[in-house]
């Protein structure tokens, strides 16, 4: 289970919240559901409150040739049918 984003600070001081999304430099396929592939940090008056990490939703295969045609016939079809 992944951590929650929430916390608590003062209602005065919400606006000061500081948010960076921060992702790593390179993310090579495949990418496993679950995987970390990033970090968001929150701060306050230059002291971090909160890190949590971004995680892929869903396992993304690597791209091959029969891959990269079906999705490129898959996506002409879907304009078409606009």
């Amino acid at each position: 289970m992944q951590e929650d984003a929430s916390f608590f600070v003062e209602k005065s001081k919400s606006s000061q919240i500081v948010q960076n999304v921060s992702f790593k430099d390179t993310v090579d396929a495949p990418i496993n559901e679950g995987d970390i592939i990033g970090e968001v940090t929150y701060t306050l008056d230059n002291n971090v409150i909160k890190k949590i990490n971004i995680v892929a939703d869903r396992t993304v295969g690597k791209l091959n040739l029969i891959n990269m045609t079906t999705s490129l016939y898959s996506n002409w079809f879907n304009l078409l049918r606009k």
